[in-house]
């Protein structure tokens, strides 16, 4: 019975990705026949067994000369006159699409991986309600074949029963196999060079994860310091999100990697060598390592809610202030308000991707960025 209750499908072979100085490479497949994206381009590698003769084509062109993204500065804002400025205009932090956001050489792997997350959610569905249809067929047979009486008066109806559950079973049995098949293993090497300062990121983000809060920002404003009586130069808008160590069901790797929730966009893995950017379950991007760069700054927040247990606080302000910063004698019930020294961390990268974040302890904040600076410094200084 095997085999003919569903369409055909495709078979992927296991993904091995390799990070180096040199940057990251990807190899699909095996011997005799494998693909191998790299820094260098794309190439097919074909070996006969037995024989030592091999061959190697690319399959990509040259690319023309251009600027490397270690070269790209990165993005700066445009300074705006300040009469065309307005103090009640939003900016909303946000990335770009997740088309836009792919780094080019990683386009191959990420359609490799849309593929087969493609593919394995078809079949999980189709195993999804092959389950439920043994469970009832089965159960049907068994009531009957436990008992005495009707599998011996209704003989034909006994046996349908029993076709029935044994046919669901290997239904259910082939889309298992089907899953397993489809499933891209994915194997990840890191050379020595970069695996020390990549888990040592990974253990300072861990660090990271247990800030009592982190926020998201959403975006920010300038304030009317003088109409609206506030000691705040800006005002944002933030939203409580987790930081965990988690793995993604996109790339399946034994290791868990840091993963950064976002509110107003996509997700952020950091796996070695490139950041995955999950939008949807199917819109992701795939960005160099090397593209992306975090800038730390230390954050004086003047806190109308309330203070963490982990923030420093330095300083105090009035809920209704003068230009200078001192009380405004007109409201009555004027009052002091804490001013609490957080982190901001700040993810950028020439092709859109902008994400902030709000840490309440700035201390375990700045540890992370120069663990983070320290790793991706291990893969570009080493380019040449």
């Amino acid at each position: 019975m095997s085999w003919r209750f569903r369409k055909s499908f495709k078979v992927f072979p296991g993904l091995k990705m390799n990070l180096s100085c040199r940057g990251l490479s990807a190899t699909v497949g095996a011997s005799p026949l494998s693909v191998n994206f790299g820094p260098h381009g794309t190439y097919e590698n074909v070996t006969v067994p037995g024989t030592g003769l091999s061959n190697r084509v690319r399959l990509d062109s040259p690319p023309l000369p251009s600027a490397t993204p270690g070269n790209l500065a990165p993005l700066r804002p445009v300074p705006v006159a300040p009469h065309l400025t307005s103090y009640f205009a939003t900016e909303e932090i946000r990335s770009a699409s997740t088309e836009l956001l792919n780094s080019t050489n990683l386009e191959p792997v990420r359609k490799l991986l849309r593929e087969a997350y493609e593919e394995q959610t078809a079949i999980s569905n189709d195993l999804s309600a092959a389950e439920s249809e043994f469970s009832a067929a089965h159960q049907r047979y068994v009531t009957w074949d436990n008992g005495f009486l009707f599998k011996r008066l209704f003989k034909k109806a006994f046996a349908a029963r029993k076709e029935q559950s044994e046919t669901a079973e290997a239904k259910r049995d082939e889309l298992k196999e089907q899953l397993r098949l489809t499933t891209l293993v994915t194997e990840i090497d890191v050379d020595r060079q970069q695996a020390e300062p990549y888990f040592r990121m990974r253990d300072e983000f861990s660090a990271l994860a247990e800030s009592t809060v982190i926020w998201d920002t959403l975006d920010r404003r300038r304030v009317n310091r003088f109409v609206e009586r506030s000691a705040a130069s800006e005002a944002i808008t933030r939203e409580p999100v987790r930081f965990d160590l988690n793995t993604c069901d996109i790339l399946n790797w034994e290791q868990k990697v840091p993963h950064l929730a976002n509110k107003n966009g996509g997700d952020l893995y950091l796996f070695p060598g490139f950041v995955l950017y999950r939008a949807s379950r199917e819109a992701f991007a795939l960005i160099d390592f090397r593209e992306v760069t975090l800038a730390y700054k230390p954050q004086r927040f003047i806190e109308d809610q309330f203070v963490p247990s982990n923030s420093q606080v330095v300083d105090k302000a009035w809920a209704k202030s003068n230009k200078d910063g001192s009380p405004d004698r007109r409201f009555k019930d004027n009052y002091q308000i804490p001013v609490a020294l957080y982190g901001k961390l700040l993810f950028t990268s020439p092709t859109g991707l902008q994400e902030e974040y709000q840490i309440s302890s700035a201390a375990l904040a700045e540890r992370f960025s120069k663990a983070w600076n320290l790793f991706r410094d291990s893969l570009v200084s080493s380019r040449a």
